[in-house]
């Protein structure tokens, strides 16, 4: 009876420890207000290949921060059918190739240097930039140091703040999950970085409407976690317009394979799941294993010194629900522009 007893109890302790380790085996979520210590020992403890340290961004109060992070919710999207989209399908896998980067493609890049938001939740501005001029460079074959740069602050206040968009982005206090600034870029345009340079203060009025703009052609959004229609965006247009949700770890981010536990994308509709911070990607690379080691190529806006690794992050194709919420511009280059970039195209088409 005894020796029962103690088989008993040998028993309820293999499984209360079986129990425990798979328990601690469990990927542990990053909070807001993590300390660079207990990032550390969560990506310790989740077996991430990333690396944190404290930057700019990451030492101000949880508060602050947040301000660099403005994305906010929509109405819901029935009530927006103005902003409707088109899509993008997915090409075959055999299609695309296992790594590609618009920063050097054929030996040139087709985006220009890192930017820096500063104090001004205006991520949702520098984010449709980057798409725009990455999409309007592959059309008109300008890269290196001929890349377009256009203007954030005409689509935070001139667009946004002072303009008829206000009611889903302005200056400093964000955007909603809707991409009107891609809608605007489509209707009003942006114009250069020239005619009205970058300023994170409010300039109390806009005088910059009547400046000469570019103008889109449309734009859309790729299928949640779809990954290959990501890529086939991405080959075909240009960079893409994303958004993630940055919490602590992401915000001290300085190198590696960023990844973390927010892989799904629960909301309704998936495209509208909560995020707080757009960026934008250039690239990716499937890093030998698509499915458990690919990353993206994503670009900031938070200064090409101070944060990631040089401006950037390689980020896991489905961390920080960065693959919810993916959207691109189209651009036609009118038929005499010489320099365009045919060859993606063909790559895509298999030609």
């Amino acid at each position: 009876m005894i020796r029962r007893l103690f088989a008993y109890a040998a028993m309820v302790c293999v499984v209360f420890l079986a129990a425990q380790r798979n328990a601690w085996a469990e990927p542990i979520p990053f909070d807001a207000d993590d300390t660079i210590d207990e990032i550390r020992e969560k990506i310790r403890h989740n077996g991430y290949q990333f690396t944190v340290a404290p930057n700019p961004i990451f030492n101000l109060p949880p508060a602050e921060r947040s301000t660099y992070r403005s994305r906010r919710a929509s109405l819901p999207p029935a009530e927006n059918s103005r902003l409707a989209a088109s899509s993008v399908s997915a090409l075959p896998k055999k299609a695309l190739p296992t790594s590609f980067d618009w920063r050097s493609y054929n030996g040139h890049s087709y985006i220009g240097p890192i930017k820096n938001q500063g104090s001004c939740g205006s991520c949702y501005a520098f984010g449709a930039v980057a798409a725009a001029e990455g999409v309007y460079n592959v059309a008109m074959g300008r890269y290196d140091a001929n890349v377009a740069d256009f203007s954030e602050s005409f689509i935070a206040w001139c667009l946004g703040e002072y303009g008829p968009y206000y009611d889903h982005f302005a200056g400093c206090s964000g955007a909603d999950y809707d991409y009107a600034e891609l809608l605007a870029l489509t209707v009003e345009g942006v114009t250069w970085e020239a005619n009205f340079p970058y300023t994170p203060s409010d300039p109390g009025s806009c005088t910059h409407m009547s400046d000469p703009v570019v103008k889109f052609d449309s734009w859309g959004r790729c299928g949640c976690n779809d990954i290959d229609a990501i890529k086939t965006a991405i080959m075909t247009y240009g960079v893409v317009d994303v958004a993630v949700y940055a919490d602590s770890a992401f915000d001290a981010y300085s190198g590696g394979i960023y990844e973390d536990t927010l892989t799904t994308c629960p909301g309704s509709p998936c495209a509208y799941t909560t995020t707080n911070h757009a960026v934008a990607l250039v690239g990716w690379d499937d890093n030998g294993d698509a499915e458990n080691n690919g990353y993206w190529i994503l670009r900031n806006s938070w200064g090409s010194t101070d944060w990631g690794e040089g401006g950037y992050m390689r980020i896991k194709y489905t961390s920080a629900r960065v693959a919810c919420s993916v959207a691109y511009l189209t651009y036609t280059a009118p038929a005499d522009t010489p320099g365009s970039v045919p060859a993606v195209n063909s790559l895509l088409l298999g030609d």
